[in-house]
């Protein structure tokens, strides 16, 4: 079943996208996931100056996407970790206060929300704190093993991982094989699972590798 957009509001925001683009920009970066969305952000200071999209998405994502831009620009891009799918939904409804979609799946909106994670992970940093990869090295996946494990150990080891997983193990590696790489962290709980989704997708930014995949490994 397609989501259907209910509003008047988000059905005049998708006649006048003004953030979703029909064009790829050479500075989008793409989403590590099945679906093809390629994002731009650009921010001075601390302070979101503009948020761009492209890709193969469908009419409630689109809305979904202008709603986080307006809510974002000129916002402190920390506001970014806590924004989530709903309060989006909530900014494209009518006066009404009717839900502004109708029909998205938990899973659509899970999957819409790791965008959101990502793109919050990307706007950190480009890569994490006082771990920068040197691309005068090549790509991560043309390294010798030994580089390559030199590489996502000193990545594993920054202040920005040590303090995402502050008062847990701390993530270790346990194998590399060419772009999958085995790591002990924990992987019960649903926290667990959500710091290990954030650790990958820091690593994505980091290593700018869409392919790298992280498997837990206990």
């Amino acid at each position: 079943m397609a989501v259907v957009i209910k509003s008047q509001r988000a059905l005049k925001l998708l006649e006048h996208l003004q953030f979703v683009k029909n064009e790829l920009n050479p500075d989008m970066k793409r989403f590590p996931g099945e679906q093809a969305i390629w994002v731009k952000i650009d921010w001075e200071g601390d302070i979101v100056k503009n948020l761009s999209f492209s890709g193969d998405l469908k009419d409630y994502q689109k809305v979904l996407f202008e709603s986080m831009a307006t809510l974002m620009i000129g916002k402190p891009i920390i506001k970014l970790t806590s924004l989530v799918v709903r309060e989006c939904e909530a900014f494209l409804r009518d006066r009404n206060s009717e839900p502004s979609l109708a029909g998205m799946t938990e899973t659509e909106e899970k999957d819409l929300q790791k965008v959101f994670q990502w793109i919050s992970a990307f706007s950190k940093n480009k890569a994490p704190k006082e771990y920068s990869f040197d691309s005068q090295k090549g790509a991560l996946r043309n390294l010798k093993l030994v580089d390559k494990i030199r590489e996502i150990k000193a990545f594993l080891n920054s202040p920005e991982i040590l303090t995402l997983y502050r008062g847990l193990p701390s993530p270790e590696l346990v194998d590399v094989e060419d772009l999958t790489v085995y790591i002990n962290a924990p992987y019960e709980s649903e926290r667990d699972k959500g710091l290990f989704e954030e650790l990958h997708l820091l690593g994505v930014v980091a290593f700018q590798e869409e392919n790298l995949n992280f498997i837990p490994d206990a």
